[in-house]
This record gives structure tokens, C-alpha cells and sequence, in this order.
């Protein structure tokens, strides 16, 4: 990598990610992305402590990490963490823990901030880019809504509706009677209660983040993750709601055996297909852009000073 090479990490409840790059003008050059799921977030309540397992997960991630920015030689390295860091009580103590550690610079982002950086992500790759857009991130804990008019944020809001919180709370496995129904209905409940004034009729959709992202590798049948083919990828939503109906019917033993999901995706993107089908059902649009590009990309730009 180049001496001038970047890291940037986003935390997430569920996923954490890094990204290495050279700066090249106002660009990167030589992006690699890296991915653990430590699922941070497991069991976390409101104001609650990280569980230990979680933290054992996240601190073994934060050690490849480390030593793969090291190998590197990144010149500078920004650690931005989500919802969980934000929720939990000891959030502040783990980012502390990272920075006395590996000496990175650290961020618990607001989830204005958050917002603001996914779609600044977002927006570096979408072609073309659309004259109005809606662009929504679901995380483990939390889902956040960007609203873009001509590539510029118009508003962005961030919702308590995310995969691991909704799995944690309706579903079993395997999945029972009335269990998606009920997830749905908690999805509807939420967005129902939002304020989407700022987003005109008929906006394009556009999903990032691991569940759309997987949805996406999926309805796609690829055999290992190609994000070229993933980003700016059409998906309908009568192949989603097929492929909620498919994996719903599986254990998550059978998700992990016959789709090669992470034991900690195939958990939760039963629960991300509902969600998914739910926000395009109450913005009445029948199929979404995917943006391989989000949250990630923005903490780049940020580390790199090019925002």
C-alpha cells in the first residue's frame, strides 16, 4: 500500500468493517475492505453494559484489524462506531479502550453525523445519480434515513428499528407462527410514527449496509461477494419477498449450509427482509438501488479530509 495509505473502521452493532486506501486527488486508490461480525450488540439493553462475549468477539476483530493496518502502514486510522456504542453504558470506556490500545483516532458518531457520513458514502458511487432519492442504512440496532435531492442531504433521521433488535425481540429458531407478521407490524409502527415530510412522492430507494447488500449477493447467486456487481444493482421487490419466504422456512443451521451466511447474518436477515420489504412498501415503491458504498466509504473521506 502507499505511504499515504488511510484506514477507516466503521464499528457497527452487528458488523464491523475497515477500509484501506490511498488517497489519489480527491479520491481513494487501492481500496481493500475487511469484514468481522462480532454482533457487538448481542443482548444489549437501553443504557446497558456490552456482553462479555460480545466484547471478547469485538476485541479479537480490533486485533486483525490492527494488524492489517499495520502491514499497511496507514498514515492515519479513524474508528467511527454506531448505534450499540452510542446505546451502551460502557460505549465510551470501549472506544477509550481502542485508542489506549492501538493509538487510533476514535469517534462515537450522532446519528445526524452517522447519516451524514453514510450518505456521503452513498452518493460517491451511485451512477447516475438519481434527482431524488431516499437512501436508507439498516444496522443492528438502529435504521437510518437520508433524504437527497440533485446528490445533496436534504434531511436524515435516524429510527430504533435495526436486524438485531428485531430478531432479539419476535424471532425464534426455527421461526414460528406469526412471528414475521409480528415483525412487520413493529417495523409499520415505527415508520408510522416518523416524520417523512421532507421526502417528496415516488423517491428512488436506495438500501446500503450488510443486509441489502447480502440480499443483493444472494438474488444475484454469486459465489463470492463482488462488489462491482452489487453496487447500483436493481432488486424487485417480488424476488425479495421470494427469497424472505425461502430463507424463513430454513433454521439458521440450514441459512449457514446451504446460502455460506455468517452464523451472526443468518440470524438476523430474516428479519432484514422484512424490514426491507416493509420500507418499500410505505414509500410504495417496488424495487430499490443498492449502494455497496455507505457508512464505511464516509469515515474514509472524513480520515482523508475530503469531505
Amino acid at each position: 500500500m502507499s505511504s499515504h495509505t488511510i484506514a477507516a473502521l466503521d464499528l457497527g452493532s452487528n458488523t464491523f468493517r475497515l477500509m484501506l486506501a490511498g488517497v489519489n486527488g480527491g479520491d481513494w486508490a487501492g481500496k481493500r475492505v475487511f469484514q468481522h461480525i462480532p454482533r457487538l450488540s448481542e443482548s444489549l439493553t437501553d443504557g446497558g453494559r456490552f456482553a462479555p462475549a460480545a466484547l471478547t468477539r469485538a476485541w479479537a476483530a480490533l486485533e486483525d484489524f490492527h494488524l492489517k493496518i499495520e502491514e499497511a502502514g496507514a498514515v492515519r486510522v479513524l474508528a467511527g462506531a454506531t448505534m450499540a456504542a452510542r446505546l451502551a453504558a460502557d460505549g465510551p470506556d470501549f472506544m477509550d479502550g481502542i485508542k489506549s490500545r492501538f493509538g487510533w483516532e476514535t469517534e462515537i458518531l450522532p446519528g445526524e453525523e452517522e447519516a451524514r457520513l453514510t450518505a456521503t458514502g452513498v452518493l460517491t458511487g451511485l451512477e447516475p445519480m438519481p434527482e431524488e432519492a431516499l437512501i436508507f442504512d439498516i444496522g443492528g440496532r438502529s435504521t437510518e434515513f437520508i433524504s437527497a435531492a440533485r446528490g445533496r442531504i436534504r434531511k436524515s433521521r435516524s429510527l430504533a428499528i435495526g436486524v438485531v433488535r428485531l430478531t432479539e425481540a419476535f424471532l425464534n429458531d426455527p421461526i414460528r407462527s406469526g412471528e414475521l407478521e409480528a415483525v412487520a407490524a413493529e417495523v409499520r409502527r415505527v415508520l408510522g410514527g416518523a416524520d417523512f415530510s421532507d421526502v417528496p412522492a415516488a423517491p428512488v430507494l436506495v438500501g446500503t449496509a450488510g443486509t441489502v447488500t447480502t440480499v443483493a449477493a444472494l438474488l444475484l447467486k454469486l459465489k463470492e461477494y463482488q462488489p462491482e456487481l452489487v453496487n447500483n444493482a436493481r432488486l424487485e421487490r417480488s424476488a425479495i419477498e421470494a427469497l424472505l419466504h425461502g430463507l424463513a422456512s430454513e433454521t439458521i443451521a440450514a441459512r449457514v449450509e446451504k446460502y455460506g451466511l455468517h452464523p451472526r447474518r443468518a440470524d438476523a436477515i430474516v428479519a432484514g427482509l422484512v424490514l426491507v420489504l416493509e420500507i418499500m412498501d410505505f414509500f410504495g415503491q417496488p424495487w430499490l438501488l443498492v449502494s455497496d458504498n455507505g457508512l464505511l466509504e464516509g469515515i474514509w473521506l472524513k480520515a482523508a479530509g475530503l469531505l
